[in-house]
């Protein structure tokens, strides 16, 4: 009899076991849930200050680093017209023999080759000058602000929360005339948003670091 009485007592440990494990099984299995949902408020509260800090682009940037940093309205390099001046020739000699060889297919005197030269290198000229003359860039308190455009005016706005990156760039022919370009990458787009070319190379620096300084400042890095 005694045997049997001391029986039982196995069979209440393991249910005891039984209802431990159960318990670490549910404390283990509402962990990750907790932590999804943390993740979750954490993305939410990212996702406000991002969309708080695109609608006030200026409002952690210290007043003193704006009078620091920004500029008035500037113009390109002269440079850089006889850079573009330099493309527009090349290009009007290529498309001049293409449509001499057209006019001479077509019976036509060759003569009139020089003629669409002529006409043609006036043109290109006229568009490099008015090129230059619309290009304007500025370092405003809450963007970088563009002009350009001949046929199609442009006015770009980048505003300093959603540039990503600055960097600085030199062909050959722009080191060869002492220019440079300055590129702002932005966020959401898959190259270069924003060149300002015809720079002198430290006012290229110049601009980047200030770029840098007030996308910094205006706490870039919570854009999207």
């Amino acid at each position: 009899m005694s045997d049997g009485g001391d029986e039982p007592a196995p069979r209440t440990e393991t249910a005891a076991n039984t209802d431990s494990g159960t318990a670490g099984r549910s404390a283990s299995t509402a962990s990750p849930s907790n932590t999804s949902g943390q993740e979750s408020v954490e993305f939410d509260e990212r996702v406000t200050r991002a969309r708080t800090a695109l609608r006030e682009s200026t409002h952690s940037v210290d007043p003193g680093t704006l009078r620091e940093y920004t500029t008035e309205r500037r113009d390109l390099d002269p440079s850089i017209r006889f850079l573009w001046g330099l493309r527009t020739t090349v290009g009007v000699a290529l498309l001049t023999a293409i449509l001499t060889g057209l006019i001479g297919a077509a019976g036509a005197p060759v003569q009139f080759g020089g003629l669409v030269l002529v006409v043609l290198f006036v043109l290109g000229t006229g568009l490099v000058v008015l090129r230059y003359r619309r290009w304007v860039y500025q370092i405003r308190a809450d963007s970088l602000y563009l002009e350009r455009g001949v046929f199609v005016h442009r006015r770009t706005h980048a505003p300093y929360v959603r540039i990503q990156h600055v960097d600085t760039s030199r062909g050959p022919l722009e080191r060869w005339l002492g220019l440079s370009t300055l590129v702002v990458y932005t966020a959401g787009s898959r190259g270069a948003d924003i060149s300002i070319p015809g720079l002198e190379p430290a006012e290229a620096r110049d601009l980047q670091q200030r770029v840098k300084q007030l996308a910094i400042d205006a706490e870039g890095d919570d854009a999207l």
